[in-house]
C-alpha cells in the first residue's frame, strides 16, 4: 500500500473547489483522493484489503480504485499513466459540450516521463478543461527528485507549453491549496484551458508501508513532522 499520510491538504484543497459531475484520475498513492472526492470509505478499504465487497471486487487493490458515481474515473499503478487517462477524458468533456472539468493528480516523478509533455502539450493545443496537480513531495521512489529532474521542474515545464500555473510553496497548507486550487479551476471553467498547480509537500513515510525508508535522513522526515 502507498500511503498518502502527509499529503491530504493537497487532495482536500483541490477536491473542496470540484463539483461531484467533475472528474478526478489519481494515482498509485491516491486514498486521499478517493475520500476527498466523495468515495465510499469502507468500499475503499474493503478494496485495498483484497476483498468482494471492495470497490473492483477485490481484484484491483490499492492502487486501481474507481467510482465513476463521485467522478473517480481511477487510480493507476503506474507513474504518470493517469496523465493521457485525465487528457482523454477532457477532450471527451470539449467534444461532448459538457460543463464538467478534469482534475488530473500526478507526483513529482511523473514530470520525467512521457506522458506528462505529451499530456500537457495535447491539452493546451486543444484547451481542454483540465487541472494539472503535481504533488511534489519531493522524493520519486527511493531516489530525492532533485537528484534526477534538470531545470526548475513542473511549473516551469508547464509554462514551456504556455500553460500558466500557480506553486503553493507550502502544500501542507490547506487553505492555501484552496486558494489556489480555487484560482486555477475558475480559469478552466471559464475556457482558460488547462492551468497546473505545484504542490510542495513531504513524504513523511516510506515508498511503500513496509519501506522503512532508510535511504533518507531521518532528521529530514522529523522536521517535516514538525512544520
Amino acid at each position: 500500500v502507498h500511503v498518502y499520510i502527509g499529503e491530504e491538504a493537497i487532495a482536500t484543497g483541490v477536491c473542496f473547489n470540484l463539483l461531484k459531475t467533475d472528474r478526478i484520475v489519481s494515482h498509485h498513492r491516491g486514498h486521499g483522493h478517493c475520500i476527498a472526492k466523495g468515495a465510499d470509505i469502507n468500499r475503499m478499504m474493503a478494496e485495498v484489503f483484497g476483498k468482494r465487497t471492495g470497490y473492483c471486487k477485490g481484484k484491483g487493490g490499492s492502487m486501481h480504485i474507481a467510482d465513476f458515481s463521485v467522478g473517480m474515473l481511477g487510480a493507476n499503478g503506474v507513474v504518470a499513466a493517469g496523465i493521457p487517462i485525465a487528457v482523454g477524458a477532457a477532450h471527451a468533456v470539449k467534444v461532448r459540450g459538457g460543463k464538467e472539468i478534469v482534475a488530473c493528480f500526478f507526483g513529482d516523478g511523473a514530470i520525467n516521463r512521457g506522458p506528462f509533455m505529451e499530456g500537457l502539450n495535447w491539452a493546451r493545443v486543444h484547451r481542454l478543461p483540465i487541472l494539472f496537480v503535481c504533488e511534489d513531495n519531493r522524493w520519486s521512489a527511493t531516489t530525492a527528485t532533485d537528484a534526477m529532474t534538470a531545470g526548475e521542474g513542473a511549473l516551469a515545464r508547464a509554462k514551456s507549453l504556455d500553460i500558466a500555473g500557480v506553486q503553493v510553496e507550502d502544500g501542507n497548507d490547506v487553505f492555501a491549496v484552496d486558494a489556489a486550487a480555487r484560482e486555477l479551476i475558475a480559469k478552466v471553467r471559464a475556457g482558460d484551458g488547462p492551468q497546473l498547480l505545484h504542490a510542495i509537500t513531504y513524504r513523511v513515510k516510506g515508498h511503500v508501508s513496509v519501506d522503512p525508508a532508510a535511504y533518507r535522513d531521518q532528521g529530514e522526515v522529523a522536521k517535516a513532522l514538525e512544520s
